[in-house]
């Protein structure tokens, strides 16, 4: 199930603290996705909308070590946006995005990361 938490910061802050929170959690920022920003280029205007994609490559050799096709899945998401003058951060618990392939040990200990991630980039 997606979790959809609301951020007592502003957008550019919920950013900030999330980008420190990944790296301070040892996952590596894979890439980042700037919706605002590319549909601005393109004449739309939207309110704030960035995705991070963050993973490790040991998770990821240990997944693959169980079943290649699992690296359809990685690097997992965190995504910012704001929406009716509130920010809210959403990502899929890795338990969930791994639950088809049966992986429950790894899914486990990246549910805690993530979990933290979040938690600690909004307190």
């Amino acid at each position: 199930m997606v979790q959809v938490l609301k951020s007592k910061y502003d957008f550019n802050t919920t950013l900030s603290k999330l980008e420190s929170s990944i790296l301070s959690h040892n996952m590596r920022i894979v890439s980042r996705v700037n919706a605002q920003e590319n549909l601005t280029k393109a004449g739309f205007r939207i309110g704030g909308n960035y995705i991070f994609e963050a993973f490790r490559p040991d998770f990821a050799y240990r997944l693959f070590q169980k079943d290649l096709r699992m690296g359809i899945e990685p690097p997992l998401r965190i995504y910012v946006f704001e929406s009716g003058g509130e920010v809210y951060v959403e990502y899929f618990k890795p338990s969930e995005v791994f639950s088809k392939w049966g992986e429950e040990e790894i899914s486990r200990e990246l549910d805690k990361i993530f979990d933290d991630i979040v938690g600690d980039a909004l307190t």
